[in-house]
């Protein structure tokens, strides 16, 4: 399958997915919305839960590229790390924080595709350790790794408390200026 067609299909899926929820999305959904037969689509998918496998495994993959490259920029940790947060969350934030269904998508990520997100998680934090090793740091305040797991799991706890976009960009603010100034001492 090309990468164009691929990413005709996943991108029907997201929008599918976003409009209709994931357990009411049909494959006949994603299929039309990539301009593809329903046999079609099954040529290149068994099933809903690999297509939206493929989908986070995309995310994952976009999340940690955007990611490096807002670590890579020469500016103020605070700066930084507000970039990785908004770069590590792609558009998924936004459509669990902006559509009706939400909820039902971030359930769906965990119980479809918890090995995945557990692989991605691991490779984010471990990038974001890899740059604050690369600062210098407070003495006795933990390893570049430990504070690394503390600021994503800081990150992830938003997503459980955060009723809009707007209060979910407020908190990310919020918190990678908490842990620069924390770790600027």
């Amino acid at each position: 399958m090309t990468n164009d067609r691929l990413d005709s299909i996943l991108d029907a899926a997201f929008q599918a997915f976003a409009t209709y929820g994931y357990r009411r999305t049909a494959m006949d959904d994603i299929a039309r919305g990539a301009g593809l037969s329903r046999t079609a689509l099954y040529l290149h998918f068994k099933n809903k839960e690999d297509i939206f496998r493929s989908l986070a495994a995309r995310y994952f993959n976009e999340a940690l590229r955007d990611m490096a490259a807002a670590l890579a920029k020469d500016q103020p940790l605070e700066q930084a790390l507000l970039a990785a947060f908004i770069a590590k969350d792609g558009k998924f934030m936004e459509v669990v924080l902006t559509t009706p269904h939400g909820e039902e998508l971030m359930d769906a990520g965990f119980s479809v595709t918890g090995d995945l997100a557990a692989a991605g998680e691991a490779k984010m934090t471990a990038l974001l350790a890899d740059h604050l090793a690369s600062r210098p740091l407070p003495q006795g305040i933990g390893t570049p790794k430990q504070l690394a797991e503390t600021i994503v799991t800081a990150v992830k706890g938003l997503k459980s408390s955060a009723k809009t976009l707007a209060d979910y960009r407020e908190g990310q603010a919020m918190l990678a200026r908490l842990f620069a100034r924390a770790l600027s001492l």
